[in-house]
């Protein structure tokens, strides 16, 4: 079997929260327990509700957030604190496009500017810092003279364009997408989507797409993980996940999907709201929703239960 490219192992991530006395800090954890392989040049699709530890994930990954616990493993070397050598290697192969194109770009720099920004950290000339923006405009459908246009002067999408051109322009090892599509209208978040799909295809990076999007997730992603509560409760091969998943929360999520050829049976309605962080449930994070809940879950944490290859499930069901 193949190292993976990257691997979270017990990875967790803590916050500290104002308590009534000033003896005592209360906490809770956003992300527990993650255990998670990527491989190198496949894209890995985390999905999962608002407020399930979808974005945190990749903020406490790249630094935004400080990591507790468990270790982060790239390229087979360990990295469990962030003044690790190894951990500076991985972030300089890291590059993310964020869900708002407006606020990720400098409203005092042009598209062509912000493309060129992390090649201007690194050193790189400005003759060719001028020609990567250009290939790369053409590439992600940008014209020449929208570069010379700032950010309010252009559309949504076309801001997004220049986000993951400017990503492109360092040649990622890993690109980080984080909602992507969501801050985009219908009709752009389709050629947004194309876009995704080619430079896929095109460049060999690895992906981490963190989405909403179930059809997103079926046209460019490898596998997925399912997130729930700051746990992932199922992961597995793409195909599989869409033809056979598993996990009740998995059903549910793909049951209310409303676009042709993802939505399977019936509705799955799931009753209450997400419980929160601060207090979730003693078992199963998902029993006080789950309509095929037993008496176990509710004071028993399922362990990780491998169904297939690649195919994985937090659930006393199996």
């Amino acid at each position: 079997m193949t190292t993976p490219f990257l691997s979270l192992q017990n990875f967790s991530v803590k916050f500290n929260l104002r308590s009534g006395s000033i003896f005592r800090r209360a906490s809770f954890y956003a992300i527990r327990d993650l255990y998670v392989n990527i491989h190198e040049k496949e894209t890995f699709c985390l999905i999962g509700e608002s407020g399930s530890g979808k974005t945190t994930l990749i903020w406490a990954m790249l630094g935004l957030l400080p990591f507790h616990e468990g270790e982060i493993i790239f390229k087979g070397r360990s990295i469990k604190k962030r003044n690790d050598p190894a951990y500076r290697r991985f972030k300089a192969g890291a590059q993310m496009v964020f869900q708002d194109p407006f606020a990720s770009l400098s409203p005092f720099l042009t598209l062509g500017q912000s493309i060129e920004e992390p090649l201007r950290a690194r050193g790189i000339e400005k003759k060719e810092r001028a020609e990567t923006a250009k290939r790369l405009a053409f590439e992600t459908g940008l014209s020449l003279k929208l570069l010379e246009r700032r950010p309010a002067n252009v559309s949504g999408g076309q801001n997004q364009r220049a986000c993951i051109a400017r990503a492109l322009s360092t040649e990622p090892d890993i690109l980080f997408l984080d909602e992507p599509l969501t801050a985009l209208d219908a009709v752009i978040q389709k050629k947004i989507a194309k876009l995704l799909f080619r430079i896929k295809k095109e460049y060999p990076f690895t992906g981490f797409l963190v989405t909403h999007d179930l059809s997103l997730v079926k046209s460019i992603g490898d596998r997925v993980a399912v997130m729930y509560l700051g746990r992932i409760v199922e992961t597995a091969p793409v195909k599989i996940f869409f033809s056979n998943p598993c996990h009740p929360y998995s059903k549910a999520l793909l049951s209310s999907v409303l676009k042709p050829g993802i939505r399977r049976g019936k509705p799955i309605i799931l009753q209450g709201e997400i419980p929160s962080l601060q207090h979730p449930p003693a078992g199963c994070p998902f029993y006080t929703r789950c309509p095929s809940r037993l008496l176990v879950c509710k004071n028993n944490m399922p362990d990780r239960k491998i169904l297939a290859k690649g195919h994985e499930v937090l659930c006393h069901l199996f």
